[in-house]
Parts: C-alpha cells; structure tokens; sequence
C-alpha cells in the first residue's frame, strides 16, 4: 500500500509543468533558510525592548501593507506578466533579513516588516500554482510542496540553536548573524528562479476597459459563496496572525524554553508536516476538502491545550508536533480557494482575499498584545482556540464543498 502511494506521488509530480516544479524547488530551500530565523523573529523585536503591545504593532504592519496592495495588485495580475510580477516579489523579499540584521531599534523592524509584507503578497507563488495544477491534482500538489518544502526544513530549527549556541546564545547579536546567512542564501534563490522560471500559461488575458468596481463585482455574481469564504479567510488569519505573534515568546518567555526547546517544537511541527501533508492532501483529492480539513481540528486544538497546560519542556514539543496539524489545515483550504471562482478570476479573487485578510491582519496582534498585558500570556492562546471552533469552523461548514470528481 505505502509503494502504491508512493508511485501515485511521482505520478503526480510527473505530470505537473515546469513552472510549478521551479518554484517547489525554490520553496524548499527557501523554507530551510526562513526556518533559521522563523521562530526567533518575535524573540528578537522583544529583546531590541519592544512591549507585547508594541511587539502586535510591529506585526500588524504587515496586514497594513497587504490591505494597500492587494485590489489593484489582483487587477495587475489578472492583466499583465505573471512571471515579471512574481520576480519583483522575490527581489523585495531579499532585502529583508538585511534590514533584520542591521537593525538596533524595533521601530527599524516595522520597515522589514512592511517590505515583508508587500514582497510576500507580490511574490506569492499561490497564483502560479493555481493555474499550474489540475483540480484533480491541486490538493495534493499543494500539500506536496508543503511536504517536500518542509523536509529538509526538519534541520534548520536544530542547526539554528546549534548556531545560536556557537554565537554566544539568544541575544541581539547571535540572532542578527542568521539573517545575515538569510541575506546571502535568498540573493542566491532569486537568480535560480530568474533564470529557470518561464512565462505563465494561463486563460487569455482580459483587455477590456478597466473598471475596478465591475471587475470585483462580478466575483461576488459568478463565484461561489464568496462573502462566507472572505469571512472565513478573516477568521482565521485573524487567530493564525495572534497565535504565530505571540506562540515563541509565549514558550520562551513564559515557559522558559532555551533555544534548544524551541528549536525541537519548530521541528516537530515540520515532522508532522513532512509525514502528513502529502497524505492529508491525497485524502482531501478523495473524500473532500472540508472532510480534510474536519479530521485536523481536534490535533491542533489539543496542542494550544497542551502549550497552556503543559507541565514540562518534552509536552511543549509534544504540543508542536501536534501544531503541525494547523499548517496542514491551511493547504487543504487553500485548495478550495481557487475552485470558487473561475480561473480567470483568480488574479482579482487573491486579491480580494488579501484585502480581507490583510485587516484582519491589522489589529489582530494588537489585540493579542493587549490580550497579553491586561489578562495574562495564556488567554492569548484561549481565545485562538474560541475563534477556531466558535467563528472559522461554523463558517467553514456553510461553504459548500468544492471537490468535484
């Protein structure tokens, strides 16, 4: 059984164009090296003195730049050279880990962020790879690049620590040396993917009259349930924004973990992600997306449980073994993104969604900041468990399901 499913995967990416192939190959070692710097970025904004309410500010300009971009970017995408706006993305995204690594205030860091933010959005392969792969292989393809991306990423939050520790330990200086081995490795993955990337195929490009207003509208006619599926997206950016603010210093600051244990949460959740993703994409392919994605609730719910409750440092890795779940969870309704709408609509469908999630995005650090002053570090990870079951999930199951076999 396991070699059968093995061989159906490597049919699966047999079958997938090139493009789509350079950029899975591109997220794998862009995953590795975002990894190094990934669980220690809320860490290090902390230690450069930032408050928890400054620390939600600092994360909430991300949402600021997404939210400004995303409606004419949607237009943009739906009317001009995929690959030359996917590149300018991936060149504004190398200068972050440099601002990183020579900042020596907070306040610096809201420009990395900003910079993140807009880099992220324009050069977001989520496009590309839904008008690359089939509906019948988009779950799976989805959930394969997150598989494949994440396996060699299992080394990098243990080769973080290991470097940390060969620094001097968790300071200003130690971590400002990862970004500057981030800087390097990404000038390096964008020349891989100008010189490998083709232009995009895709449905003939609209050439009327540009009307904004029309062309939005028509989304909300012809699409499927869009305004649940924006609330939804809301929702859950909403918790997942709080939740990734605030989860490391939750585990170093309140839990007092050592780099050691936080690179061992970080890799048991990119283990969870490597053993499951693919599976749980082929399932979503077989019984449905929001069948999928049901089956994940009760694991990533039990690990906020467990990151409150947790009595020692082995549970709190236990608990990011089971978080991995949750990355899986976005893969599966990310396939159902793209089947509400008709392919020529997904330029501005994105960008509709990251208009939506990009307010939500907003106050939603704020807010867990607040949280986490006034009532205590372990509501913040309370009310993402409260949003997940009482607001997304309900949402989730008014949408109807996507998958048509």
């Amino acid at each position: 059984m396991a070699i059968s499913f093995i061989n159906d995967i490597k049919k699966v990416w047999a079958r997938q164009n090139h493009n789509w192939r350079t950029i899975v190959k591109r997220q794998i070692f862009n995953r590795f090296f975002n990894e190094l710097s990934l669980q220690y970025a809320n860490i290090y904004i902390t230690i450069l003195g930032a408050t928890p309410v400054q620390l939600g500010m600092v994360n909430s300009t991300i949402g600021v730049a997404q939210s400004m971009i995303s409606i004419p970017l949607g237009v943009i995408r739906d009317r001009f050279n995929l690959r030359k706006i996917y590149l300018l993305g991936l060149a504004m995204t190398v200068f972050v880990p440099l601002i990183y690594a020579i900042a020596h205030s907070w306040q610096l860091i809201i420009v990395a962020v900003l910079i993140s933010g807009l880099g992220s959005l324009i050069g977001s392969c989520v496009v590309i790879c839904d008008l690359s792969l089939p509906p019948s292989d988009r779950a799976t393809g989805k959930a394969l690049c997150e598989g494949v991306g994440a396996l060699p990423s299992i080394l990098a939050p243990t080769s973080a620590a290991a470097l940390l520790t060969m620094f001097g330990g968790i300071s200003v200086q130690s971590i400002s040396k990862i970004y500057w081995i981030q800087f390097f490795a990404l000038i390096l993955m964008f020349l891989y993917v100008f010189r490998n990337l083709r232009d995009v195929e895709r449905p003939s490009i609209n050439q009327v009259k540009l009307d904004i207003v029309r062309d939005f509208l028509e989304i909300f006619k012809k699409g499927t349930a869009i305004k649940r599926w924006l609330l939804f997206q809301s929702a859950r950016m909403f918790a997942w924004t709080m939740m990734l603010t605030f989860q490391y210093p939750y585990i170093y600051e309140v839990k007092g973990a050592s780099q050691f244990v936080i690179g061992g949460t970080a890799t048991a959740m990119l283990i969870t992600e490597v053993l499951f993703s693919t599976v749980a994409g082929r399932f979503a392919d077989s019984v449905g997306r929001k069948n999928a994605f049901y089956l994940l609730i009760p694991f990533y719910t039990l690990a906020n449980i467990l990151l409150v409750f947790a009595p020692g440092h082995q549970w709190i890795m236990f608990a990011g073994f089971l978080l991995g779940f949750r990355t899986i969870s976005s893969v599966i309704y990310g396939s159902m993104t793209p089947e509400l709408v008709s392919p020529d609509y997904i330029g501005r469908w994105r960008g509709l969604i990251g208009f939506f999630t990009g307010l939500a995005n907003i106050p939603a650090p704020i807010v867990g900041g607040f949280i986490w002053e006034r009532f205590g570090p372990e509501w913040v990870i309370l009310s993402v468990i409260a949003i997940e079951l009482f607001v997304q999930t309900p949402l989730l199951y008014s949408v109807p399901e996507t998958l048509r076999k």
